[in-house]
């Protein structure tokens, strides 16, 4: 039994790498169906909140300048798809992490029970997957900062965000000024009116980018991180009724 879940966790890694670096959609259709077999799974559907906010990150820095627009949106053109599958990848495992920690569902089983009856919980999709009440906040946060092997998964993710960043998404940020489409535009200077083009991001530029987007995204993956494992947390408490 033990071999087996060691293989099954070698796959799981396989398939991963190759969606990530190469793009491979049938890697990502295949890890899916691997996991969709063992759980029961309702929440396997990120909203992709680091890369928006990385966009969000994007546009401010550019914020000064009349061509923020055209940057921005060619930032999300040759980034989407990258941030995005990083995104996807860092969710599917973070929600593993909480799906299999007995400790933990067991933990939040005792918890829900004193929110919601056992009859009640049969047949829901959701149970704590969102919460806004205080308590549930502090017991969330209690078991997936204490969660077994918590701080070695962050350590990994921050491994791997870097790695991802420095291989997949530096070249695109330096080449950012490629993707481009410079024009002519009128400048006022309250005497006279004068015909500019519009300035190309400098390297130095281009570097602070990189290092605004790749905090930012660190930043956001890390709280997404907790949601992923408490929502595997709760949909394993679920397969239980």
């Amino acid at each position: 039994m033990h071999l087996a879940r060691k293989k099954e966790d070698k796959l799981k890694d396989e398939l991963k790498s190759r969606f990530l670096y190469q793009d491979d959609l049938d890697s990502l259709y295949l890890l899916l169906s691997v996991i969709e077999s063992e759980y029961r799974c309702n929440t396997l559907r990120p909203k992709y909140s680091c890369t928006k906010r990385a966009y969000n990150a994007l546009g401010k820095f550019f914020m000064d300048r009349e061509d923020v627009e055209e940057i921005k949106a060619a930032g999300v053109k040759i980034l989407n798809d990258d941030l995005s599958r990083l995104e996807f990848a860092i969710y599917l495992e973070a929600y593993t992490l909480g799906y299999e920690n007995l400790q933990s569902v067991n933990m939040a089983e005792n918890y829900i029970l004193t929110k919601i009856s056992p009859k009640d919980i049969k047949g829901k999709k959701k149970l704590l997957h969102t919460y806004k009440d205080k308590e549930t906040r502090q017991v969330k946060k209690c078991i997936v900062e204490n969660l077994k092997d918590y701080k070695e998964f962050e350590k990994n993710t921050e491994i791997l965000v870097r790695k991802f960043f420095d291989r997949i998404v530096k070249d695109k940020i330096y080449y950012l000024n490629k993707y481009l489409d410079k024009q002519l535009i009128f400048r006022y200077d309250g005497v006279n009116t004068y015909i500019v083009e519009e300035r190309f991001i400098t390297l130095k530029e281009l570097e602070l980018l990189f290092d605004k987007l790749l905090k930012t995204y660190m930043r956001s993956i890390k709280f997404l991180s907790k949601e992923a494992i408490w929502y595997g947390v709760n949909d394993r408490v679920l397969s239980r009724y």
